[in-house]
C-alpha cells in the first residue's frame, strides 16, 4: 500500500492543523495514545509536560509523510508501508545524549579497581573479558571502555589482552553511526591524553573529522536490542555490563525487572554500572553497591 493510498484512507484530515512555527497541534487523545504506546513499547514515560517534546520531535516527520495530524502519523508508522518511518520513530522519541569518557568516575573505577580483579581471575588472560554497553547509543561509551582496556594492559604490560565488546540500542540510526567509529573532532577535546591515540583524523584539515581506529572497532559487535524485552538474546554472560542513565526514563518497576535481566547475563562476581543518578538500592536484586553507581553481582 502506498503512501497516497494510505493518506487517503486514512483521512481524520479535512483541515491542516499547522502552525506558524512549522509544528501540528495534537489533541489529547494523541497525546496520549502515543505516550502510552512509547511507554509500553520503549519505557519511556512522556508526560503531560513533555508534549512540546513529542511535538517537536514529530512535526517534521508529519510534513515528510504527508499526513496532517499526530494519529494519522501513528496509524502510518503501523502500517505496511510506515515500516522504515517506524525505525525513524523510533530513534525521534528515543534518547540518545551520550560522549565520550561521560561520568569519567566509571572509567577510574575500570582501571583501578574491576580490570585488575576480573584479571586475576582468568577474565582478559585465559578467556575473553565480555564487555556489554547496553543502551549504547551512538558508540562513545563502548569506545571510552576500549581506550581503558588498551591503557590497563599498557599500565601492566599485556601484550594480548583478550576481550570483546558488545553495544546494543533500539534505534537502528545510533548503532549503524556506532558502528563507523566516525565522530566530529570537538568530541575527544576533554578525553583523557592516554586515549588520544586510539583516533585516527582526517588528512584534511577542513574535515574536521575522527575515527576511532581499526584495532579497536573491528573488537566491537553491535545489535539492535529492546531493553523491555522479555529476554536477552546472549549465550554467554558478560563480566562488566554498562546500562547508563537510560534507566532514569523509566517507571520503578520497570527499573527492577530491567536491572534483574542485565544481572542474570551477568557473571558472578561481575560489575554492573548505572548512571550516577540511579540506584538499583532498595531492590531485591542479588547485588552489592560497592562504588557510586556501581555494583557487584554476588557469588
Amino acid at each position: 500500500m502506498g503512501k497516497e493510498e494510505f493518506t487517503f484512507k486514512s483521512s481524520i484530515f479535512e483541515n491542516r492543523r499547522d502552525n506558524r512555527d512549522g509544528s501540528f497541534e495534537m489533541t489529547e487523545d494523541e497525546r496520549v495514545r502515543i505516550s502510552s504506546y512509547i511507554e509500553k513499547e520503549f519505557g519511556i514515560k512522556m508526560t503531560e509536560a513533555k508534549k512540546p517534546l513529542l511535538i517537536g520531535r514529530l512535526s517534521k516527520r508529519l510534513r515528510a509523510v504527508g499526513v496532517i495530524s499526530f494519529g494519522a502519523y501513528f496509524d502510518y508508522i503501523h502500517s505496511p508501508a510506515g515500516r522504515e518511518e517506524y525505525k525513524l520513530f523510533t530513534d525521534l522519541v528515543s534518547t540518545h545524549e551520550t560522549s565520550f569518557f561521560r561520568e569519567p568516575g566509571h572509567y577510574e573505577f575500570m582501571l583501578d579497581e574491576a580490570l585488575p580483579d576480573l584479571y586475576k581471575t582468568g577474565a582478559g588472560r585465559d578467556r575473553d573479558l565480555r564487555i556489554l554497553s547496553a543502551a549504547c547509543s551512538t558508540g562513545e561509551e563502548i569506545y571510552s571502555i576500549a581506550c581503558v582496556l588498551e591503557e590497563f594492559a599498557l599500565r601492566n604490560k599485556i601484550k594480548s589482552l583478550r576481550y570483546s565488546l558488545t553495544g546494543t540500542d533500539i534505534s537502528t540510526h545510533a548503532i549503524k553511526a556506532a558502528a563507523s567509529g566516525m565522530y566530529k573532532a570537538q568530541s575527544i577535546e576533554k578525553i583523557p591524553v592516554y586515549a588520544q591515540k586510539y583516533f585516527m583524523r582526517s588528512k584534511d584539515p577542513s574535515k574536521k573529522i575522527i575515527r576511532v581506529i581499526p584495532e579497536i572497532r573491528q573488537r566491537a559487535v553491535f545489535m539492535e536490542m529492546n531493553l523491555l524485552d522479555k529476554s536477552y538474546p546472549f549465550d554467554e554472560k558478560f563480566d562488566i555490563i554498562f546500562c547508563r542513565n537510560v534507566m532514569i526514563y523509566f517507571e520503578r518497576k520497570t527499573q527492577e525487572e530491567v536491572a534483574d535481566k542485565l544481572i542474570r547475563i551477568l557473571n558472578k562476581k561481575g560489575y554492573l554500572l548505572v548512571g550516577h543518578s540511579e540506584t538499583l538500592i532498595g531492590f531485591s536484586l542479588p547485588v552489592v553497591n560497592i562504588a557510586p553507581a556501581s555494583y557487584i553481582k554476588k557469588d
